[in-house]
């Protein structure tokens, strides 16, 4: 079954030491991307995060965000370094002296200055958190799938409605091509009529052999066949779980190449108006399949 690219997930576990929430976006994408919207104290466990989700993602990019609430009561994170505090005011009021200069000194200019407040993130006891988090992301990654999952089914319904009306104008093509060559023997004998002003053609074998010579240079059988054998190939990999999305895309631009190739040798108004069809339809495609994982 297919897959989109595009979907949603959401996973939340709890344990004694709190809950972790993880939600995770997917967007199309060539490759595989992840951009983690993580809080300080857990931009540790980011490679582990890409890691777990390039096993079960093939291509995509990915937004997460991960929020963790603690139930276990954490020493301070935020440290205020009192000496140091004390240093820079006893040196700001020694230089006021110096310079005489009068002012207050407040608490706010204090703080701002560097190495009085640091931010020191618990990182032994973040670890801990990692089998929290694994499965809430566990559980957000397989909500995602079924989220894509249920969009590639609607994907695959249109692809196969796609592909069937290049077969109905592919049918037609079929059809016309026998009739080619017999139009074309007819609208030749008739202009040698008009040229000669004569009832009878003087050289009949010369009319077959013009007539064999634009039969072979129109012969678009060959064609017809790769498109069907393509057209083959492409529900396959339809039926097929798995990455789909580039091979999907392979067949569609070969399925082109063949419309393309049948229009320049066909040589009839009929049969260029349905490759027309054919080629805005594989236009459908190639745009439908941008989004299959």
């Amino acid at each position: 079954m297919l897959r989109s690219m595009t979907g949603f997930g959401k996973g939340v576990s709890e344990s004694r030491l709190g809950t972790a929430n993880v939600e995770i976006k997917s967007l199309n994408c060539k490759f595989f991307e992840v951009v983690s919207k993580l809080p300080p104290n857990l931009t540790i466990f980011e490679d582990k995060i890409r890691e777990l989700l390039q096993k079960r993602v093939s291509r995509g990019r990915l937004t997460l965000f991960l929020s963790y609430g603690s139930k276990v009561s954490k020493g301070d994170e935020v440290h205020i370094d009192k000496k140091i505090a004390k240093q820079y005011y006893n040196n700001i009021r020694a230089l006021q002296k110096f310079l005489g200069i009068s002012g207050d000194v407040s608490l706010e200019q204090i703080a701002a200055l560097p190495g009085v407040i640091s931010y020191h993130p618990q990182e032994d006891d973040a670890k801990k958190l990692w089998p929290l988090i694994s499965k809430s992301l566990v559980t957000a990654v397989e909500d995602l799938t079924r989220s894509k999952s249920r969009e590639g089914k609607m994907l695959g319904k249109n692809l196969r409605q796609i592909v069937k009306t290049i077969e109905v104008a592919l049918g037609k093509i079929k059809k016309r091509v026998p009739l080619v060559v017999c139009d074309y023997k007819k609208r030749l004998k008739k202009n040698v009529k008009a040229l000669t002003g004569s009832a009878r053609i003087h050289s009949p074998e010369r009319v077959e052999e013009e007539a064999a010579i634009f039969a072979r240079n129109c012969d678009i059988t060959e064609e017809i066949h790769r498109i069907c054998a393509h057209i083959a190939g492409f529900r396959k990999i339809l039926q097929n779980s798995g990455e789909a999305g580039r091979r999907l895309d392979f067949v569609a631009q070969e399925m082109y190449r063949e419309a393309n190739t049948i229009g320049a040798k066909a040589n009839d108004f009929f049969i260029a108006k349905e490759v027309i069809k054919i080629k805005s339809q594989i236009e459908k495609v190639r745009e439908q399949v941008q989004n299959v994982e």
